[in-house]
């Protein structure tokens, strides 16, 4: 169960980076997208959608 969970995490990052790179961003906080907690990623797309 837990490696089912962790496989879905990975695509759902995997989506919200290629997302963020359509908006051009490709760096946050002078690191890779891929090296950012998924939180950060979804705070950083959040705002981009201006949510």
């Amino acid at each position: 169960m837990n490696t089912q969970l962790s496989i879905k995490g990975e695509v759902k990052k995997d989506q919200l980076i290629q997302e963020l790179l359509k908006f051009g961003v490709f760096k946050k906080y002078n690191k890779q997208l891929y090296e950012l907690p998924i939180v950060v990623l979804q705070k950083e797309f959040n705002h981009l959608r201006g949510e």
